[in-house]
């Protein structure tokens, strides 16, 4: 591949580029529970892609960290099966008593 390769200067970058991290390629063979791909993660963040270009971002450092930091809550909600608005009020009504709020939202499984 590499000689037919030597005629496309860009697919001889590419391959070099895969062989170079080849161990890191070929990962999930020795560890059958990681994910042969990335889509799981492409996926969580389409929703975001998507407001990114609707809204055209945000205005300042201040505010992505704010979107970033509740992208992270609604996502981890989701995964855990709850809802991300339920947990937000939760949380501001426990730190709103002077209470600690966990920093993770458990799974509905585990509310007690």
């Amino acid at each position: 591949m590499l000689s037919t390769a030597s005629e496309h200067p860009k697919l001889k970058a590419l391959a070099q580029e895969i062989l170079k991290d080849w161990q890191a390629v070929v990962t999930f063979v020795s560890h059958p529970h990681l994910p042969v791909t990335n889509n799981e993660a492409e996926r969580a963040l389409r929703h975001a892609v998507i407001a990114r270009h609707i809204t055209h971002g945000t205005r300042s450092t201040e505010g992505s960290d704010t979107y970033a930091a509740l992208l992270t809550v609604i996502e981890t909600c989701r995964r855990r099966n709850r809802s991300p608005w339920t947990y937000l009020a939760e949380v501001i009504a426990l730190r709103h008593q002077g209470l600690s709020a966990p920093l993770v939202p458990m799974p509905l499984t585990q509310v007690a």
